[in-house]
């Protein structure tokens, strides 16, 4: 870990290890608790990540509050169109709502489960991005 313009950094393939393509869905919070510099600071660093995929990753965001929302129904190729189209979806990220954290999760991990088409020898993950504690759902 480190902080890097007051944000704290997690590095999760050191430079020396080899790179697989990854399958990667954002599980992003939308509830109210994350309005301001939260879903702020929660779109500057999608923004970042996203610019930091390779064209062999895959990836997909779901979005929740008391509601979950697939943004596509299915991982999309990180090409510079899709990374492009994506930029500008985290840019809409507003907050408002409850927090239901068990059924985002649960979608994600249905969406990996259903994914078709990725590379062979590759290392799919979920990554959760929110602020605290369910408040709906489960």
């Amino acid at each position: 870990f480190q902080i890097v313009d007051g944000y704290f950094v997690h590095y999760f393939a050191p430079d020396e290890m080899p790179v697989f393509p990854k399958n990667v869905i954002f599980v992003i919070d939308r509830s109210g608790s994350m309005a301001g510099r939260k879903i702020e600071q929660t779109r500057d660093a999608l923004s970042k990540i996203l610019q930091d995929l390779r064209p062999e990753d895959h990836f997909g965001f779901i979005t929740f509050n008391s509601k979950v929302v697939e943004w596509k129904s299915s991982l999309l190729k990180a090409t510079a169109e899709n990374v492009e189209s994506a930029s500008g979806f985290v840019q809409t990220l507003s907050a408002s709502g409850g927090t239901d954290i068990n059924r985002a999760l649960l979608t994600a991990v249905s969406v990996l489960d259903e994914a078709e088409r990725l590379p062979e020898r590759s290392v799919s993950m979920i990554i959760l991005l929110t602020d605290g504690q369910p408040t709906a759902g489960e």
